[in-house]
């Protein structure tokens, strides 16, 4: 498996896999593949947070995507990550995992403090991440407490950082 940033060859299977994964996914809109296509048309895109896992064949097994957000009145930088999907018959074998990091890694060396996941916390957990309330940063919306995690990308990066959650414009929230 290996991991990079998306080109044109892969945009549509990358696609093709976010619906396949949010298929059955007991919490989906199942909108996140088109969420995906207008922040590719965001004037904040960057494509170096728009990365896909291929297996060896060379064929799209993941897809993950990190967009700017912002905290309370002073916009403290974050990411949020959306979405992460897997292909079904490639699911706990470890391409979420690596997606993940891959994506960690790549934000660490932007000046944004943490990122923000929706997601199940069972999961994100093994990766450091923890309840936003932790960290005084609430959500946008109304969504299970439990499942609106944060990790800091830097030790001390949420520290002092506090109010509610921006998406960019293309959640629609």
């Amino acid at each position: 498996m290996r991991i990079e940033p998306i080109t044109a060859q892969y945009l549509t299977e990358s696609l093709h896999v976010i619906q396949a994964a949010f298929a059955t996914a007991p919490h989906t809109d199942g909108h996140e593949a088109d969420l995906v296509k207008a922040l590719r048309q965001s004037p904040t895109y960057h494509a170096d947070y728009d990365v896909v896992a291929l297996n060896d064949a060379g064929q799209v097994i993941g897809h993950a995507m990190l967009s700017p957000a912002t905290v309370g009145d002073k916009q403290w930088p974050l990411f949020v990550l959306a979405p992460l999907a897997v292909r079904p018959d490639s699911q706990g074998q470890g391409v979420g995992g690596a997606l993940l990091t891959y994506l960690e890694i790549q934000a660490g060396e932007d000046a944004r403090r943490g990122l923000s996941i929706l997601g199940d916390p069972a999961y994100y957990s093994r990766f450091g991440y923890q309840p936003a309330k932790n960290f005084g940063i609430t959500a946008p919306t109304a969504v299970p407490e439990e499942n609106f995690l944060l990790k800091e990308l830097f030790p001390g990066g949420l520290q002092g950082v506090s109010g509610q959650l921006q998406y960019a414009p293309e959640f629609g929230l």
